[in-house]
């Protein structure tokens, strides 16, 4: 009963901050519902097995359904792609030189940062000018400056606030199709009223997604992870899509920053990117436009 309790609880992922900062270890809750099941096995406790098992089963159907539910990431296909990165500059400890090594190698076309202070304003600029010679800024001393350093020309460049905090919207044009990127920051929901701040921002954001007109992209520090009921309503009302197939780190890091795209978009390929040492970095994303027409992908996936 106790392992049905948790269970339920964890995937309500309550209002109350303790339960969901319980819940952040979603992942690690089931991993561990999983070796207790095994354990009760090998002691030959039947009924706590199957509830074990049973749980642990319900939570993976649960952050499955959370994350990119697709069983292969789609080919490449001859249409435009996108390369993006996001990286908050807190995560740096090592040479700037090697970041910019690090995007050559990924072959970034844009990249997001974040916590973007006037001295990282100046170092970036120094650093990315010549190879990413279109930016977008919010520069601050909070922890909500916010920059978008391109290799492709803007096509509109546009910023807007939620709960009084910046994002960045902006157009990039490649290979003749438009893309459509916006950058956020979420306030970190560690109480009542920072989750209701966030979840405030999260409205905005949404209603600016749902204007679009081009293929979109959004990425960013949401500060929370993807099995949350905000970040689950944010994708049911905007119909974006998680790139993240499940926690891919080999030390099941808890994710608080996301890339989702829209549809028309497909994502064939998604990484977290570390510096030599394994340290965290950042995410990065391959997305291309659809060759398949939306109607008849919105039928198959209804099968």
């Amino acid at each position: 009963m106790i392992l049905i309790i948790g269970t339920g609880i964890v995937m309500l992922s309550s209002q109350v901050p303790l339960i969901r900062r319980i819940s952040e270890y979603s992942v690690h809750i089931m991993l561990g519902i999983l070796g207790f099941s095994l354990l009760s096995l090998v002691l030959g406790r039947t009924k706590i097995m199957f509830a074990g098992f049973a749980c642990a089963a319900a939570l993976c159907i649960f952050l499955k359904d959370a994350s990119n539910n697709t069983l292969k990431l789609p080919k490449e296909n001859t249409e435009a792609k996108l390369n993006v990165a996001h990286i908050n500059l807190s995560n740096l400890t090592f040479e700037f030189s090697d970041l910019k090594s690090m995007l050559d190698e990924e072959k970034i076309d844009l990249v997001s940062f974040q916590e973007l202070t006037p001295d990282w304003n100046i170092v970036l600029n120094d650093l990315l000018r010549a190879d990413f010679p279109f930016s977008k800024s919010e520069v601050r001393i909070d922890p909500y400056g916010m920059a978008l350093f391109s290799r492709l020309p803007f096509k509109t460049t546009d910023s807007f606030k939620s709960a009084d905090k910046p994002n960045l919207k902006l157009t990039v044009e490649k290979e003749g199709k438009q893309f459509q990127v916006i950058c956020s920051y979420l306030t970190p929901a560690l109480d009542q009223k920072s989750i209701e701040t966030a979840s405030s921002q999260l409205t905005k954001i949404a209603a600016e997604i749902k204007k679009s007109e081009h293929p979109l992209i959004a990425l960013g520090e949401y500060n929370m992870v993807y099995w949350t009921n905000e970040i689950r309503e944010f994708r049911s009302d905007t119909k974006l899509t998680n790139s993240r197939r499940g926690l891919s780190d080999g030390n099941l890091r808890v994710p608080y920053d996301h890339i989702f795209f829209s549809e028309g978009l497909e994502c064939t390929e998604f990484k977290e990117m570390k510096d030599e040492k394994q340290n965290y970095v950042g995410i990065m994303g391959t997305y291309q436009l659809s060759s398949e027409p939306q109607t008849l992908k919105s039928q198959l996936s209804l099968f």
